[in-house]
């Protein structure tokens, strides 16, 4: 784990071709030939890579099963924060990532109400369609953006393409998403990024109801779900503020 965090701390700037045994020697404070020997360990297992000058990286597997790894830390987190919004708001929450230039739901929690939106676990939709989306979309550029609602569904114009990229960047100035009957003409939801401890977004959550319920209630709603976001990216690591604390645009 040292040689690992030796490798991942190095400066590409000084070091743009890797770390030398002795580079690494020095950084842990251990033998050359100790280090040499599990270096090569490490070699073998793919946890690291080495270049054709012989100095050493971490390897794109061992960046592989992180992601990985941090996916299923994000469902096991975010679930008992999923409920507690839930129980908070009384809709139904759901935490849903990228997948394929779509919106696939991973974890939901319900409102337990006899009118309520669908538990959509497993299934995907269109990013333009939802505050999830939104949400998602929120740190790429418009022209992607744009290129990225045009390819995603039969027959959307031109106007509809911009129309979405417009309350994308009002979420960016608001701090979350509201997707206002959208996706189904009764329904309204609201969402927000979560961003890992790169500062990438990785998922986002969302509530989402009847418009008649939340419509009255958006701000609120909004301040509930920040709340949620932030207790969930603190345990994830991540000190990154949603964009109304931080300001960005």
């Amino acid at each position: 784990m040292a040689i690992l965090d030796a490798l991942a701390a190095a400066d590409p700037a000084v070091f743009p071709d890797g770390l030398s045994v002795a580079d690494v020697a020095r950084a842990v404070g251990r033998e050359k030939s100790v280090v040499s020997r599990q270096l090569r360990s490490l070699l073998e297992t793919g946890m690291v890579a080495r270049r054709d000058s012989g100095r050493y990286e971490l390897s794109w597997r061992l960046f592989a099963l992180a992601v990985r790894a941090g996916d299923q830390r994000l469902t096991k987190l975010a679930a008992p924060l999923l409920l507690r919004l839930t129980e908070t708001v009384r809709e139904r929450t759901y935490l849903s990532v990228l997948s394929d230039g779509e919106v696939l739901t991973v974890l939901s929690e319900g409102s337990r109400r006899s009118i309520e939106a669908v538990n959509w676990v497993g299934r995907t939709i269109p990013v333009h369609r939802s505050s999830s989306g939104m949400a998602l979309l929120m740190d790429y550029e418009d022209e992607h953006i744009l290129d990225m609602v045009r390819r995603g569904g039969s027959g959307v114009s031109d106007r509809e393409a911009r129309d979405f990229l417009a309350q994308v960047q009002e979420a960016r100035r608001r701090g979350y998403t509201v997707a206002n009957r959208i996706f189904d003409p009764e329904l309204l939801g609201i969402g927000a990024p979560v961003r890992d401890f790169t500062g990438r977004v990785s998922a986002a959550v969302n509530i989402s109801g009847p418009a008649f319920r939340i419509e009255p209630h958006i701000h609120a709603f909004g301040g509930h779900l920040l709340s949620m976001v932030r207790a969930l990216q603190a345990s994830l690591g991540s000190d990154v503020r949603p964009y109304a604390e931080t300001g960005d645009l």
